[in-house]
């Protein structure tokens, strides 16, 4: 009896490629199914649930007086490059997004955290230039607080001596004509994705947690004893016995 459970647990340590297909191959249909409906779920989430958001660019120029640097272009350069992190900052403060709800038609519900976290201000090492990235859902909006972001940073910088003079608007946002998210193609290989590896999923755990044996072969590779007769288990094994 030792022997033999020795045997089972050398065969149990591992298992083989073909068995691996063999479970694959007889759990097809379930594979299919969970695979389809994980799809359907991910199409339904992306096309239905989903809201399509849209994103307006505008852009500024961040302008160094020269004359002011000793008349030396690169020191004007290297000026504007120290002070363009705060240019950024000053684009998403309190006081220039007060200003855009204020402008704006259709904000004035809006609370400065959520049309903050809708901007977007980005800028590139040695290029004098502020990138702004609006996403509303509404594509006529967007492009409203770009521009209304650019002309009121532009207005409030005024009043400060640091910044005066130093914005210029480059290009002004249009409306965009496709949404920017979701990803629909993405998304939708996702789920494909997604569906397969849940599909084996389930059907490896099924499999491991079915510690039946399922044919007299099963028995006698475990149990390492020789089967003398079984008894049918399927309508089309019984038949096949009558």
């Amino acid at each position: 009896m030792n022997e033999n459970m020795e045997s089972f647990q050398q065969e149990d340590e591992g298992i083989s490629l073909k068995d691996l297909f063999k479970i694959v191959l007889n759990n097809m249909a379930l594979i299919i199914i969970i695979g389809f409906w994980t799809v359907v779920l991910g199409v339904v989430y992306t096309f239905v649930f989903v809201t399509p958001q849209y994103t307006a660019n505008a852009s500024l120029m961040v302008q160094v007086d020269a004359e002011n640097a000793n008349n030396n272009e690169q020191s004007a350069i290297t000026i504007g490059n120290l002070l363009i992190g705060t240019y950024k900052e000053f684009l998403i403060s309190d006081r220039v997004l007060e200003s855009v709800i204020a402008d704006v038609d259709g904000l004035e519900t809006e609370d400065l955290k959520s049309l903050r976290e809708s901007i977007s201000v980005k800028t590139q090492n040695q290029i004098l230039k502020i990138d702004v990235q609006v996403e509303n859902e509404d594509p006529v909006l967007a492009a409203e607080i770009a521009n209304s972001l650019v002309e009121k940073s532009i207005e409030t910088s005024a009043d400060f001596e640091l910044l005066k003079d130093k914005l210029e608007p480059l290009d002004s946002a249009k409306v965009p004509e496709n949404p920017s998210s979701p990803n629909k193609v993405l998304n939708i290989a996702i789920s494909i994705i997604l569906g397969g590896i849940l599909a084996l999923g389930v059907v490896f755990i099924k499999e491991v947690m079915n510690n039946k044996f399922k044919t007299p072969e099963d028995v006698e590779k475990y149990l390492d004893v020789k089967v003398l007769a079984s008894v049918p288990g399927t309508i089309k094994e019984r038949k096949v016995v009558e």
